[in-house]
């Protein structure tokens, strides 16, 4: 008789990845995930140590999977309206990933001078003051506007079922963008 093949990390996140988009983050368990893989606990514990060690893991499975959808749809000839559609475009067709990233709890402690600071962040800001003429410290204030736009909006999709399809998002954010640079032209120096 062969012997039982090995769990693996990457198929432990990978099996973990799966019940979070159809079980939402809370469906993510040790048992849950041993059911998933076809095993027992031990192997998940033999990986990971712990379940806050499996949990920080998975949290960067997702991270990659978001990375790679926002990569995939933000263009350099505005990131920043590029990347609020995008945003919203993630929370609709990745849902429960969406969840897990950024409404339940993960973000807990960020500010949204942290959020502007972020090096991910800064390549979008930077753009953004670019293709305005916005000082930094004016577009960082409207790439906060923006971004929560974006993120009330998809919010609002998820958990009170607002429909939004994707040309009415684009159209939204192109206005909301317009607006908030106006704003930051008139009133953005004081």
């Amino acid at each position: 008789m062969p012997p039982k093949a090995e769990t693996t990390r990457e198929q432990a996140l990978q099996a973990a990845v799966r019940l979070i988009r159809a079980q939402g983050p809370e469906g993510l368990n040790a048992r849950s995930l041993a059911k998933e893989l076809g095993c027992s606990t031990q192997p998940i514990f033999r990986l990971f140590g712990d379940m806050d060690t499996l949990k920080a893991a998975v949290r960067l499975e997702l991270d990659k999977i978001y990375d790679r959808f926002m990569a995939a749809r933000v263009r350099e000839e505005n990131r920043l309206l590029t990347q609020g559609v995008a945003y919203v475009e993630f929370a609709r067709k990745e849902r429960q990933i969406f969840r897990a990233l950024f409404l339940d709890r993960c973000m807990e402690g960020a500010s949204l001078g942290d959020i502007a600071a972020a090096e991910w962040n800064r390549p979008t800001i930077e753009n953004a003051a670019q293709i305005t003429g916005l000082d930094l410290a004016s577009a960082e204030r409207l790439f906060l506007n923006v971004w929560l736009y974006s993120h009330g909006m998809a919010s609002q999709m998820l958990s009170n079922g607002v429909d939004l399809p994707p040309e009415r998002v684009e159209a939204l954010h192109a206005t909301a963008f317009a607006a908030f640079v106006a704003i930051e032209k008139i009133h953005g120096k004081g």
